[in-house]
C-alpha cells in the first residue's frame, strides 16, 4: 500500500531536520559574532563612539624640579574607549626640556597614540626651534609630522622645508632628534646657502 503524501512529507522533513538545525544555528553564531564585534550597535551606526570631549585644553608634563618641560594643548580633544587612539583639532606641542632649545609644533589637526607616547600630526605643520647659542632659530613645515615627546624625536615621509638663519632646505623626509640637535634630511634634497659676511 502506497504511504500517504502528508507521511512521504513528514518523513523528508525529519531526515533533513539536523541540517536544518545546524545551519540555523551557525547563523545565529554568526550574527551574534558580529553584534559583539560592533559592541551591539545597530545598522547604520558609527564605528566608534566617543566617551568625552574637552575643548580648549592644555595637558602639561612637569620635570623632577617642578618646571614645566611638555605642554599639549589643542581648541578640542575627543577621547575614546578601548584603546583607540585620541583626536585632537589645532594641536600645540611645546617643548622646553632643560638644557635643549624650545620646540614649538603646531598642526590643523593630530592623533594621540591610547599609551600618549606617540602623536602623530597632519595639515600645516610647523614646527619652530627658538634661537640658543651657537644655533639660530629653524622652522620646519611639512604636510605630517610623527614625534616621540619623551624621545625629543621627529620624523615625517612627506615633503618637508627647512629654513634657518644659514638658508632654506627641502626634501622627501626627515628625522630629527632635538636631544643630539641632530637633523637628517633626505630623498631629493635641494637647498639654497645664504653667505654671511665675514
Amino acid at each position: 500500500m502506497k504511504e500517504p503524501l502528508a507521511l512521504r512529507i513528514l518523513s523528508r522533513l525529519s531526515s533533513w531536520f539536523p541540517v536544518l538545525l545546524l545551519a540555523s544555528l551557525a547563523m545565529l553564531t554568526y550574527w551574534l559574532d558580529a553584534q559583539v564585534q560592533r559592541g551591539g550597535r545597530g545598522p547604520g551606526a558609527p564605528a566608534k563612539d566617543p566617551d568625552y570631549y574637552v575643548e580648549d585644553f592644555a595637558a602639561t608634563r612637569f620635570g623632577k624640579d617642578g618646571s614645566v618641560i611638555q605642554q599639549l594643548a589643542a581648541k578640542k580633544l575627543t577621547h575614546y574607549p578601548e584603546g583607540i587612539p585620541t583626536e585632537v583639532i589645532a594641536p600645540q606641542l611645546v617643548n622646553t626640556q632643560p638644557g635643549a632649545a624650545p620646540m614649538h609644533v603646531r598642526a590643523d589637526t593630530g592623533i594621540l597614540s591610547p599609551d600618549n607616547e606617540n602623536v602623530y600630526l597632519q595639515g600645516n605643520v610647523v614646527g619652530v626651534r627658538d634661537a640658543i647659542a651657537g644655533h639660530s632659530k629653524l622652522t620646519i613645515t611639512t604636510e605630517y609630522l610623527h614625534i616621540t615627546p619623551k624621545n625629543e624625536q621627529a620624523e615625517t615621509n612627506k615633503r618637508v622645508t627647512i629654513v634657518d638663519d644659514n638658508g632654506t632646505h627641502t626634501g622627501g623626509s626627515l628625522q630629527a632628534d632635538n636631544k643630539a640637535r641632530v637633523i637628517r634630511l633626505r630623498n631629493g634634497v635641494t637647498g639654497e646657502i645664504v653667505a654671511h659676511p665675514k
